[in-house]
């Protein structure tokens, strides 16, 4: 009972929107075909926290505790870690747990993230998937680093409502891996999902 019962899908070699867009409609084709109505994607992309401490010097430590503070939105912690950073670095910070809701989000982000390619990159792509699913219910939430050790770009969670019970489940999580085999020596662009059978059903 304790072992995950899951499916997924992955697409290998093609480092564009396109393969990531697939994978996300595929992956709302799934839940629907089970019954699913009322979806609700969550996007986030773990670029926008590299592109915000982007040429600071901290240790793996600090990084690692950064990273935390980010997924608790813990705002004082943050204050702590930050402290002696550059002000635009720590302003930025300061300002990713509010970074969450609506696509309105994005531009928000675009105004007090400190600027740089590697960010308006992020945005944009965030902006593009955001026009491409414009059936779907999406949110944001760039503080948002659950898997920040695996995905390297694009990540989502799809949460389906529970009729019974009248409440969002989060069903699948996904997003890009473009690091999947570089520990084989085989690096190439990848992106997928996985869906928790169980939960599910």
């Amino acid at each position: 009972t304790r072992e995950p019962l899951q499916l997924g899908a992955e697409i290998y070699g093609h480092a564009g929107l396109e393969a990531d867009l697939e994978v996300i409609e595929l992956a709302s084709a799934c839940l629907s075909a089970a019954g699913l109505v009322d979806l609700t994607l969550d996007i986030g992309d773990v670029r926008i926290v590299d592109a915000v401490l982007a040429g600071t010097v901290l240790d793996g430590e600090t990084v690692a505790r950064i990273h935390t503070a980010l997924a608790a939105k813990d705002v004082a912690s943050l204050s702590a870690l930050s402290r002696d950073l550059p002000a635009d670095v720590r302003d930025s910070l300061l300002a990713l747990p509010s970074l969450y809701g609506d696509a309105t989000v994005l531009d928000e982000a675009a105004r007090r993230l400190r600027s740089s390619p590697q960010l308006e990159q992020a945005l944009n792509d965030l902006r593009v998937l955001a026009q491409q699913l414009g059936g779907m219910k999406v949110s944001f939430d760039l503080a948002d680093l659950r898997g920040y050790a695996y995905y390297t770009g694009v990540r989502f969670s799809m949460f389906g409502t529970v009729p019974a019970q009248g409440r969002l489940v989060e069903l699948v999580r996904g997003g890009r891996y473009d690091e999947v085999g570089a520990v084989f020596g085989r690096k190439r662009p990848a992106v997928g999902f996985s869906l928790d059978l169980k939960e599910l059903v």
